[in-house]
């Protein structure tokens, strides 16, 4: 959109300077540049042979030869070429000159005779910029309206600089495809730009709508994936590109049966078998939601007699735009096309005047992550160097969505699936909560008035029923299972489960003054979001070790740690959801599509182990390293975002809340080295972000006695921050810790709940 105003401008002028040839005055002349593409080089060609070759037809041309990439045929070569002269009239006919001529190069690898290069400055179809060995993604930029598959990602003074060819290959290949492993393989890609006719300005494109343009770039895409390509394919669009490629996929991915018969062929493109290949995208001042520059734009094009139904639809409350927008998000939250996306948007208005994205169009089009980026709609993606803070922000975010979807091999833990990539993006990073000054009310236990449930489940009036011992009381004993023939596989309905209140299990000395526990440490919780991982591999059905806590009217059956830990969340949940007042999120090991955001109801989180989720019986491992790097990295993204953005003051950004990790675990995980490095990772990005001490705490709550686990998770506790120098953000403790049965209950749950925040609850 600002390119096509900028067009406008520009031929408005020419309009104007023809009927008044006197207005104005000339400039100073300056070299002008031109990149060409250089096609059909015969195997064997060099970079030498291209330079040595446009030389000889001009010695002044000073030309800058990219490296050769072998063209979708792997018959013939493509050349990326930047020439220098005076001015661009010398420029464009150099580019003539050079065009069907004919290359010899030095050690030629076949026939040359029929070698006619193609030479182009309109970069139209896939031109691949970079490509490293054995690329393991292609990587798409699609440019905008009356924008330029080249032109658009480049610096406009000087020599031109392109950051999708220039810095980012570089930044990329320097990046483990595993962020858990930096001596690991390294990510490899292939970069190329889709430059498409959408310019409003010409009589050719004046019946062009993005639902064609949107097929043409369908028909450009398969003709450049070879038959049977299976990389993984990201893109970089730039406004109307951001649309064209939604629609694009809405017609090959859509399972509509009237697309399913008319876009087959495309539709193999995108998939392996069952594998949607899209695995992410990155919006650059897309107007989903229009933009009020269209109006303005579509005025002057009419006078100029150009494609003005093309800039309608981009206006505001387009009816076109808006079904794209819905159709888009439906599919990529589809189950089978679960794609991740990023939008950015400019933080300077367009002429000082207007933003034709602005951050609460791109907050509220879809649930994904945003980051805001200095320049306007048109220099956003004009980055002048590597160093230069929107292109370090860009290539973060670029390099981190490659690396959480990318599948990995051998040893490299797979990528999350696409409910947990979709739930990153949407849910984690942005929960709408903010650090408050005030503290909530003294807890109080359900709400006043309510009736509570005992430990059968039978209604009480709140104040009669409080326990005659302080001690642990396993309180899953009395379930009976509904499914006796399971053999002790946890009942898959509970519903007098309840959470017991704090009332019940105070400390007795308070209990001496009226009923009043001191509960005063507990409102640390409403600083920090709490996040429940929870252990729903096979290991938590076996049978929980009977302890002086849990032998207790053990008749009914044989406990499961299953159980156990459903009982620790009883004494749990309720404290938290009331001091997490924007809710507590819960994360599964196994079952991520139960992942649940912004509990507000400690019964619903009960609910949800009772009647949904059940451990996984075919059992397979524990491992944790992947469910626990997801959350991490998702938490720390945004808390490095709101690092970035500190000093700004329109809109200024949301402080994140510090968060308060509880991993409920029997702690026999079977990738422990991957969990340590994980967390020192973790820790160093927090080091090096000068983030608080206990800006974010992992709690480790051991369900079980294994005594390997134990030492592992002792190991966890007491040894990472010594052996690798970063900051103490683990503590451990076991459930029912026997050395810990004469402390009261309250003074056990504020250790389980503060361990991982407070090092004061730490050191105990």
């Amino acid at each position: 959109m600002a390119t096509l105003i900028d067009n406008i401008h520009r031929r408005a002028h020419r309009v104007h300077a023809r009927f008044h040839p006197h207005h104005g005055h000339r400039h100073a002349a300056r070299d002008s540049y031109m990149t060409l593409t250089i096609r059909n080089l015969p195997l064997g060609t060099t970079e030498n042979d291209v330079y040595e070759h446009i030389r000889r037809q001009r010695p002044d041309s000073d030309p800058v030869v990219n490296p050769l990439t072998k063209e979708t045929n792997q018959r013939t070569l493509c050349a990326v070429v930047t020439i220098r002269q005076e001015t661009e009239e010398r420029c464009k006919a150099l580019r003539d000159r050079l065009n069907l001529t004919r290359i010899y190069p030095k050690h030629p690898a076949g026939d040359v005779r029929d070698s006619a290069i193609m030479v182009s400055d309109e970069f139209l179809g896939v031109t691949t910029i970079a490509e490293h060995d054995e690329p393991q993604f292609d990587m798409y930029f699609v440019h905008g309206l009356g924008g330029h598959a080249f032109k658009s990602w480049c610096t406009d003074k000087g020599a031109p600089h392109m950051w999708p060819r220039d810095f980012l290959p570089h930044d990329i290949k320097a990046r483990p495809l595993n962020p858990m492993k930096w001596e690991g393989r390294k990510l490899a890609g292939r970069f190329a730009t889709v430059g498409y006719r959408a310019s409003a300005m010409f009589a050719s494109a004046a019946t062009a709508t993005i639902d064609k343009i949107s097929q043409n770039f369908l028909n450009h895409l398969r003709a450049d994936r070879t038959e049977g390509s299976k990389r993984p394919m990201y893109f970089a669009c730039h406004s109307l590109g951001g649309l064209v490629v939604c629609q694009a996929l809405i017609h090959a991915l859509s399972e509509d049966s009237h697309r399913l018969e008319r876009y087959q062929d495309c539709r193999n493109t995108f998939f392996n078998g069952d594998e949607c290949l899209v695995k992410g995208i990155f919006f650059f001042g897309t107007p989903f939601e229009g933009s009020r520059l269209a109006r303005y734009a579509s005025r002057i094009v009419k006078f100029l007699h150009g494609n003005d139904t093309l800039i309608d639809s981009l206006s505001i409350q387009s009816e076109d735009l808006n079904t794209i927008v819905a159709r888009f998000d439906q599919l990529r939250n589809h189950p089978k096309t679960r794609i991740p996306i990023v939008i950015a948007y400019e933080m300077q208005p367009m002429f000082g005047l207007r933003f034709v994205t602005d951050p609460d169009s791109a907050m509220s089009s879809f649930d994904c992550q945003t980051v805001g980026i200095e320049g306007d709609h048109r220099t956003m993606v004009k980055m002048e160097n590597n160093q230069d803070r929107s292109y370090k922000d860009v290539a973060e975010f670029i390099i981190r969505m490659i690396q959480r979807t990318l599948s990995g091999s051998g040893s490299i833990p797979p990528s999350p699936s696409a409910e947990a990539e979709r739930k990153i993006f949407r849910e984690l990073p942005f929960r709408q909560s903010s650090m408050r000054d005030e503290s909530p009310p003294p807890y109080q236990g359900q709400n006043p008035g309510c009736p509570s449930r005992d430990s059968s489940g039978a209604a009480t009036n709140g104040s009669s029923a409080t326990r005659s011992s302080p001690d642990f009381e396993p309180v899953g004993l009395g379930i009976s299972n509904p499914n006796p023939e399971e053999n002790g596989h946890p009942g898959r309905s509970r519903s007098n489960i309840s959470p017991i209140r704090l009332n019940d299990i105070m400390m007795p000395q308070n209990r001496a003054n009226g009923g009043r526990e001191d509960n005063r440490e507990f409102a640390l919780l409403s600083k920090f979001d709490v996040v429940f991982l929870l252990d729903d591999t096979g290991s938590m059905m076996e049978p929980v070790e009977a302890t002086s806590s849990s032998t207790r009217d053990c008749e009914t059956r044989e406990r499961s740690k299953w159980d156990e830990m459903i009982d620790s969340l009883r004494y749990i949940v309720d404290i938290v959801t009331h001091y997490d007042r924007d809710g507590v999120d819960v994360h599964f090991f196994c079952n991520e599509d139960k992942d649940e955001f912004g509990i507000q109801d400690g019964q619903r989180v009960l609910d949800l182990l009772t009647n949904e989720v059940s451990p996984d019986e075919i059992g397979g491992g524990t491992f944790i390293a992947e469910r626990l790097w997801t959350i991490l990295t998702a938490y720390i993204d945004r808390f490095e975002n709101y690092r970035r953005r500190m000093g700004e003051r329109a809109p200024p950004p949301e402080k994140p809340k510090m968060l308060n990790l509880i991993v409920i675990t029997d702690g026999a995980a079977d990738d422990k080295d991957a969990v340590e490095e994980v967390i020192v990772d973790a820790a160093r990005r927090l080091d090096e972000l000068r983030a608080l001490p206990n800006q974010v705490g992992i709690q480790f709550l051991q369900i079980g006695k294994d005594k390997a686990a134990s030492r592992w998770l002792k190991k966890l506790d007491d040894d990472l921050n010594e052996k690798h120098k970063i900051r103490d953000m683990v503590d451990t403790r076991p459930w029912d810790k026997v050395e810990e049965v004469d402390k009261s209950l309250q003074e056990r749950l504020t250790s389980i709940l503060l361990g991982g925040i407070d090092r004061a609850r730490d050191m105990e």
